[in-house]
């Protein structure tokens, strides 16, 4: 039994580092480095969750977590409460698709499946017609456009997948079952660092969310940059591509077994 409560413990000690770190990256949007980290702990508790013999156990933590760190992307305006909980709910099947695909393909998927899903879910969500809508994980570094210059090869949402892989990196150095690495705390701290620096010394080339948003959207597209015109959101619309191929692998593993 004490086992088991150590372990609750351990769940709502990652869920409330989230949640504040989370919340206080949507807030401090002039500096916005700790959404980094912020969803670094998350990927520690589907840890738990992947394992677990319900269905739903252990996400409802990611959901609250994402919802409040949505809620504060916003301001905290309380009529957004409905948007933020449905895009919530959106954003915490890539974690509950990355247990679904674990339960299905084994321990060769990792926790990038994740980072694949969550680029997915967020192409898709550019489709539809509440896109303007829907708040990006790259909208946290709104205010810094000269972060990340290098965004016409990947697309705005190139700047979604540099986040959640940072946040990849910092989980596999500080929230791991192992404990502390500081090989992969260092490449985490490397990775954030050499894009901005790479950025600030080449101002050119950015895309921005007005440009993908005039690019997915109806306004006149001959304003913007030729390359990005022609590949779009590269990096996002290959992610979307590689989870509906885990997504169908897993479940043609897991209708053969039941065979």
């Amino acid at each position: 039994m004490a086992k088991k409560n150590n372990r609750t413990l351990n769940v709502w000690i990652l869920f409330g580092i989230a949640t504040l770190l989370l919340s206080a990256a949507w807030l401090m949007k002039s500096f916005p480095v700790l959404i980094f980290v912020g969803i670094a702990p998350l990927f520690a508790i589907s840890d738990q969750a992947k394992d677990h013999t319900s269905s739903w156990n252990r996400f409802e933590l990611i959901l609250i977590a994402l919802s409040i760190g949505l809620f504060a992307a916003h301001a905290f305006s309380f009529s957004t409460i409905i948007p933020v909980l449905l895009q919530s709910i959106v954003f915490t099947l890539a974690f509950v698709g990355y247990a679904f695909a674990y339960k299905n393909l084994g321990t060769r998927l990792g926790k990038f499946t994740i980072v694949f899903f969550w680029l997915g879910l967020e192409y898709l969500a550019l489709k539809l017609p509440l896109r303007t809508q829907v708040v990006y994980l790259a909208d946290s570094l709104l205010l810094k456009p000269d972060w990340y210059s290098w965004t016409n090869s990947t697309g705005y949402l190139g700047v979604t997948l540099w986040i959640l892989v940072a946040n990849l990196l910092f989980y596999m150095g500080l929230f791991r079952v192992s404990g502390f690495n500081i090989y992969f705390f260092t490449g985490a701290l490397l990775f954030v660092a050499i894009p901005i620096i790479y950025s600030l010394q080449n101002e050119t080339g950015v895309i921005t969310y007005s440009h993908m948003m005039q690019l997915y959207g109806f306004a006149a597209k001959g304003s913007l940059p030729e390359k990005y015109s022609q590949q779009g959101e590269l990096v996002a619309r290959t992610a979307a591509w590689v989870s509906v191929l885990i997504i169908l692998l897993s479940f043609v593993k897991n209708y053969t077994r039941k065979k």
